[in-house]
């Protein structure tokens, strides 16, 4: 376990070095909102794929959305990482910040098990003649299924608790506000260097 540990650590160094080369502190900021947004648009278009079933066109959007919430999802935690370097924690802050990645690993969970159990789903015979009908690369895959819709739901609670706790630091706690509790990349290289 060691040795994983030791890769991980490795690897999130890394990142850490070259993408504080890259981007800007306010990075994770700029994109947390996609992640939030995608992952209720499945769910909206989920419940709107139970009522038109017209050319499978929502249960489609459903499942791209929540591919893309999820590819969203795992570019924020990585800007996330990046963010809070700039940041002066204390130790409420960083309860909070612990409690925000802990609902975020939560959210990617859920939104893995969303994903998996609908490639697993086929659909009917019946669901799936014609030729407008849809399935993951024609192997007759990507069905919505309760189990599914569950997960689903599941990721868009943890994604809206993760979101509140990150509020909370911002606004209740000043996290990553120039002036209150923000490094500037100066004051960082300088920390750092």
């Amino acid at each position: 376990m060691s040795i994983l540990a030791s890769i991980w650590n490795g690897i999130l160094g890394i990142w850490i070095s070259i993408g504080l080369r890259l981007f800007p502190p306010v990075i994770h900021p700029m994109l947390v909102h996609f992640p939030i947004v995608l992952l209720y648009g499945s769910l909206f278009t989920t419940v709107l794929g139970f009522f038109w079933k017209y050319d499978r066109f929502f249960d489609r959007a459903s499942f791209w959305l929540l591919v893309l919430g999820f590819l969203a999802g795992v570019v924020a935690a990585a800007t996330g990482v990046l963010s809070e370097q700039f940041t002066k924690w204390t130790p409420t802050t960083s309860a909070l910040l612990s409690k925000h990645q802990a609902y975020a690993v939560l959210t990617g969970v859920f939104v893995l098990l969303a994903l998996a159990s609908r490639v697993a789903a086929r659909y009917s015979r019946s669901q799936s003649k014609g030729s407008l009908s849809w399935s993951l690369a024609d192997t007759g895959r990507g069905r919505q299924t309760g189990l599914s819709m569950f997960f689903l739901v599941a990721a868009v609670v943890m994604v809206t608790m993760t979101a509140s706790v990150g509020g909370t630091m911002v606004y209740q706690y000043g996290v990553g506000v120039h002036g209150a509790g923000y490094h500037t990349p100066a004051l960082l290289a300088k920390h750092h260097g």
